[in-house]
Protein backbone atom coordinates (compact mmCIF):
# COMPACT_ATOMS: atom_id res chain seq x y z
CA UNK A 1 0.00 0.00 0.00
CA UNK A 2 1.64 3.73 -1.01
CA UNK A 3 2.47 5.54 2.05
CA UNK A 4 1.15 9.12 2.90
CA UNK A 5 4.23 10.30 3.89
CA UNK A 6 4.23 13.11 6.35
CA UNK A 7 8.41 13.99 6.32
CA UNK A 8 9.93 16.25 8.31
CA UNK A 9 13.32 17.79 7.01
CA UNK A 10 15.04 19.97 9.23
CA UNK A 11 16.71 23.10 7.08
CA UNK A 12 19.87 23.35 8.94
CA UNK A 13 23.10 21.14 8.56
CA UNK A 14 23.39 18.71 11.45
CA UNK A 15 20.16 18.46 12.47
CA UNK A 16 18.61 14.68 12.05
CA UNK A 17 15.63 14.36 9.99
CA UNK A 18 12.31 12.81 11.83
CA UNK A 19 9.49 10.93 9.32
CA UNK A 20 5.96 9.59 10.27
CA UNK A 21 4.80 7.67 7.45
CA UNK A 22 0.98 7.32 7.76
CA UNK A 23 -0.84 4.28 5.66
CA UNK A 24 -2.39 5.89 2.38
CA UNK A 25 -6.16 4.20 2.73
CA UNK A 26 -7.68 2.58 -0.25
CA UNK A 27 -11.97 2.70 -0.48
CA UNK A 28 -13.98 3.43 2.63
CA UNK A 29 -16.40 5.91 2.94
CA UNK A 30 -17.74 7.37 6.43
CA UNK A 31 -19.09 10.79 7.47
CA UNK A 32 -17.76 13.99 9.30
CA UNK A 33 -14.29 13.17 8.70
CA UNK A 34 -12.69 15.99 10.34
CA UNK A 35 -12.41 14.13 13.99
CA UNK A 36 -9.94 13.52 16.68
CA UNK A 37 -7.91 11.06 14.53
CA UNK A 38 -6.87 14.06 12.46
CA UNK A 39 -4.33 14.77 14.87
CA UNK A 40 -1.47 16.69 13.03
CA UNK A 41 -0.82 20.52 13.55
CA UNK A 42 -2.84 20.17 16.66
CA UNK A 43 -1.75 21.34 20.67
CA UNK A 44 -1.91 20.06 23.76
CA UNK A 45 -0.58 16.24 22.66
CA UNK A 46 3.19 16.58 23.80
CA UNK A 47 6.24 16.05 21.94
CA UNK A 48 6.41 13.60 19.25
CA UNK A 49 9.19 11.16 20.36
CA UNK A 50 10.89 9.39 17.54
CA UNK A 51 13.87 7.70 19.14
CA UNK A 52 12.46 4.34 17.96
CA UNK A 53 10.56 5.49 14.65
CA UNK A 54 12.70 2.97 12.61
CA UNK A 55 10.83 0.23 14.27
CA UNK A 56 7.73 -0.87 12.50
CA UNK A 57 6.34 -3.17 15.66
CA UNK A 58 7.47 -3.20 19.45
CA UNK A 59 5.70 -6.52 20.55
CA UNK A 60 5.11 -9.99 18.79
CA UNK A 61 0.86 -9.10 19.47
CA UNK A 62 0.81 -5.93 17.37
CA UNK A 63 1.74 -8.07 13.45
CA UNK A 64 -0.69 -10.48 15.08
CA UNK A 65 -3.37 -7.13 15.23
CA UNK A 66 -2.14 -5.94 12.06
CA UNK A 67 -2.39 -9.24 10.12
CA UNK A 68 -6.17 -9.87 11.31
CA UNK A 69 -7.26 -6.99 10.66
CA UNK A 70 -6.20 -6.71 7.19
CA UNK A 71 -7.89 -10.25 7.06
CA UNK A 72 -11.40 -8.12 7.66
CA UNK A 73 -10.46 -5.75 4.57
CA UNK A 74 -8.02 -3.98 3.03
CA UNK A 75 -9.95 -0.73 3.54
CA UNK A 76 -9.93 -0.29 7.41
CA UNK A 77 -9.03 2.99 7.96
CA UNK A 78 -13.13 3.74 7.91
CA UNK A 79 -13.58 1.57 11.04
CA UNK A 80 -10.43 2.81 12.92
CA UNK A 81 -11.83 6.59 12.48
CA UNK A 82 -15.61 5.38 13.71
CA UNK A 83 -13.56 5.04 17.60
CA UNK A 84 -15.06 6.74 19.91
CA UNK A 85 -12.92 9.69 20.34
CA UNK A 86 -12.17 8.78 23.94
CA UNK A 87 -11.22 5.12 23.25
CA UNK A 88 -9.25 6.46 20.07
CA UNK A 89 -7.18 8.63 22.68
CA UNK A 90 -6.77 6.13 24.91
CA UNK A 91 -5.31 3.51 22.08
CA UNK A 92 -2.09 2.89 21.13
CA UNK A 93 -1.31 2.48 17.33
CA UNK A 94 -2.13 -1.10 16.95
CA UNK A 95 -4.72 -1.02 19.76
CA UNK A 96 -6.81 0.88 17.35
CA UNK A 97 -6.06 -1.73 14.42
CA UNK A 98 -7.43 -4.24 16.65
CA UNK A 99 -10.17 -2.50 17.44
CA UNK A 100 -10.99 -1.69 13.80
CA UNK A 101 -10.38 -5.43 12.94
CA UNK A 102 -13.19 -6.49 15.74
CA UNK A 103 -15.80 -3.88 14.28
CA UNK A 104 -15.13 -4.55 10.81
CA UNK A 105 -15.72 -8.83 11.96
CA UNK A 106 -18.92 -8.06 13.49
CA UNK A 107 -19.84 -6.37 10.46
CA UNK A 108 -19.67 -8.98 8.38
CA UNK A 109 -21.01 -11.17 10.94
CA UNK A 110 -17.58 -13.73 11.03
CA UNK A 111 -18.19 -12.85 14.97
CA UNK A 112 -20.71 -11.18 17.50
CA UNK A 113 -20.01 -8.74 20.03
CA UNK A 114 -21.18 -11.42 22.67
CA UNK A 115 -17.79 -13.56 21.27
CA UNK A 116 -15.91 -10.29 22.29
CA UNK A 117 -17.32 -9.96 25.67
CA UNK A 118 -17.16 -13.79 25.75
CA UNK A 119 -13.19 -13.77 24.90
CA UNK A 120 -12.32 -10.72 26.86
CA UNK A 121 -13.74 -12.02 30.14
CA UNK A 122 -12.22 -15.60 29.71
CA UNK A 123 -8.81 -13.53 28.78
CA UNK A 124 -8.92 -11.02 31.70
CA UNK A 125 -9.79 -14.59 34.45
CA UNK A 126 -6.75 -16.62 32.72
CA UNK A 127 -3.82 -14.81 31.06
CA UNK A 128 -2.67 -18.14 29.72
CA UNK A 129 -6.09 -19.06 28.21
CA UNK A 130 -5.21 -19.80 24.13
CA UNK A 131 -7.67 -17.58 21.86
CA UNK A 132 -9.80 -19.82 19.46
CA UNK A 133 -7.92 -20.91 16.47
CA UNK A 134 -9.46 -21.61 12.74
CA UNK A 135 -7.72 -22.11 9.85
CA UNK A 136 -9.28 -20.83 6.23
CA UNK A 137 -6.88 -22.00 3.21
CA UNK A 138 -7.79 -19.30 0.91
CA UNK A 139 -7.39 -16.56 3.41
CA UNK A 140 -3.83 -18.24 4.01
CA UNK A 141 -3.38 -18.01 -0.25
CA UNK A 142 -4.16 -14.59 -0.14
CA UNK A 143 -1.71 -13.43 2.63
CA UNK A 144 0.80 -15.32 0.55
CA UNK A 145 -0.18 -13.45 -2.54
CA UNK A 146 0.22 -9.91 -0.91
CA UNK A 147 2.26 -7.41 -2.65
CA UNK A 148 3.71 -4.05 -2.14
CA UNK A 149 1.51 -1.68 -3.71
CA UNK A 150 2.59 0.87 -6.33
CA UNK A 151 1.41 4.27 -7.98
CA UNK A 152 0.13 3.53 -11.33
CA UNK A 153 1.46 5.80 -14.18
CA UNK A 154 -0.06 9.81 -14.07
CA UNK A 155 0.71 10.61 -17.26
CA UNK A 156 -2.60 13.11 -17.37
CA UNK A 157 -1.05 15.15 -14.12
CA UNK A 158 -1.88 18.63 -14.04
CA UNK A 159 1.07 19.97 -12.16
CA UNK A 160 4.73 19.38 -12.44
CA UNK A 161 7.90 19.60 -10.23
CA UNK A 162 8.53 23.18 -9.20
CA UNK A 163 4.79 24.12 -9.41
CA UNK A 164 3.42 26.19 -6.68
CA UNK A 165 -0.09 25.13 -5.08
CA UNK A 166 -2.21 25.79 -2.67
CA UNK A 167 -4.54 23.36 -0.89
CA UNK A 168 -8.36 23.68 -1.04
CA UNK A 169 -9.63 24.88 2.00
CA UNK A 170 -12.65 22.15 2.56
CA UNK A 171 -14.64 19.99 4.73
CA UNK A 172 -14.57 16.39 3.59
CA UNK A 173 -17.88 14.61 4.88
CA UNK A 174 -16.36 11.09 3.42
CA UNK A 175 -12.65 9.80 4.17
CA UNK A 176 -9.71 11.48 3.31
CA UNK A 177 -6.20 11.87 3.69
CA UNK A 178 -5.59 15.73 3.45
CA UNK A 179 -4.97 16.76 7.27
CA UNK A 180 -6.41 19.94 8.39
CA UNK A 181 -3.21 21.96 9.31
CA UNK A 182 -1.82 22.20 5.50
CA UNK A 183 -5.62 23.15 3.85
CA UNK A 184 -5.25 26.98 2.62
CA UNK A 185 -1.09 26.38 3.13
CA UNK A 186 0.87 27.05 -0.20
CA UNK A 187 3.69 25.13 -1.20
CA UNK A 188 5.40 23.46 -4.17
CA UNK A 189 4.98 20.22 -6.10
CA UNK A 190 8.48 18.14 -5.04
CA UNK A 191 7.57 14.76 -7.00
CA UNK A 192 4.86 13.49 -9.11
CA UNK A 193 4.51 9.92 -7.15
CA UNK A 194 1.69 8.29 -10.34
CA UNK A 195 -1.77 7.93 -9.63
CA UNK A 196 -3.51 5.78 -6.89
CA UNK A 197 -7.22 5.16 -5.88
CA UNK A 198 -8.80 8.30 -4.32
CA UNK A 199 -9.32 7.72 -0.32
CA UNK A 200 -13.38 8.19 0.42
CA UNK A 201 -15.09 7.21 -2.80
CA UNK A 202 -18.52 5.68 -2.68
CA UNK A 203 -18.26 1.58 -2.24
CA UNK A 204 -18.09 0.40 -5.81
CA UNK A 205 -16.75 2.93 -6.83
CA UNK A 206 -13.01 3.33 -7.71
CA UNK A 207 -11.83 6.98 -8.83
CA UNK A 208 -7.86 6.95 -9.63
CA UNK A 209 -5.96 10.70 -9.40
CA UNK A 210 -2.66 11.74 -9.84
CA UNK A 211 -1.09 12.08 -6.18
CA UNK A 212 1.98 14.22 -5.41
CA UNK A 213 4.22 15.09 -2.67
CA UNK A 214 4.11 19.00 -2.07
CA UNK A 215 6.79 20.82 -0.04
CA UNK A 216 5.38 22.99 3.44
CA UNK A 217 7.67 25.56 4.91
CA UNK A 218 6.65 24.88 8.51
CA UNK A 219 6.47 28.73 9.00
CA UNK A 220 4.00 28.87 6.72
CA UNK A 221 1.92 26.11 8.55
CA UNK A 222 2.88 27.07 12.42
CA UNK A 223 4.39 29.92 12.52
CA UNK A 224 7.89 31.01 13.32
CA UNK A 225 8.83 29.44 17.01
CA UNK A 226 12.66 30.22 16.65
CA UNK A 227 12.72 33.00 18.73
CA UNK A 228 10.78 30.73 21.71
CA UNK A 229 13.57 27.93 20.85
CA UNK A 230 10.90 25.66 20.76
CA UNK A 231 11.81 24.46 17.19
CA UNK A 232 13.53 25.73 14.29
CA UNK A 233 12.55 26.11 10.16
CA UNK A 234 11.86 22.65 8.61
CA UNK A 235 10.35 21.42 5.46
CA UNK A 236 7.40 19.12 5.73
CA UNK A 237 6.84 17.21 2.56
CA UNK A 238 2.91 15.60 2.48
CA UNK A 239 1.23 13.08 -0.52
CA UNK A 240 -1.50 14.71 -1.30
CA UNK A 241 -3.95 13.54 -4.49
CA UNK A 242 -4.80 15.93 -7.11
CA UNK A 243 -8.14 17.09 -5.82
CA UNK A 244 -6.56 18.41 -2.77
CA UNK A 245 -4.69 21.14 -4.44
CA UNK A 246 -4.93 24.08 -7.15
CA UNK A 247 -2.89 26.56 -8.94
CA UNK A 248 -1.28 29.02 -6.51
CA UNK A 249 -2.78 32.54 -6.96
Amino acid sequence: MPANRAVCRRSEPGIASGEVRIGFPRVGTIGLMDGVHDMGGMHGFGAVVTDDGADTHHDAWEVRAQVITLLAGRSMRDSIERLDPATYLASSYYERWLRAGEVKFVEQGSITPDDLTRWRDLFEHDTRARPPVTSNPELVALIGAMKPAHFEPAPDAEFAVGDLVTVRRMRPTAHHRCPRYVRGATGAIERVLGADVVPGAPSGERSVEPVYTVEFDSVDLFGNREASGVDRSHTILIDLVERYIEPAR
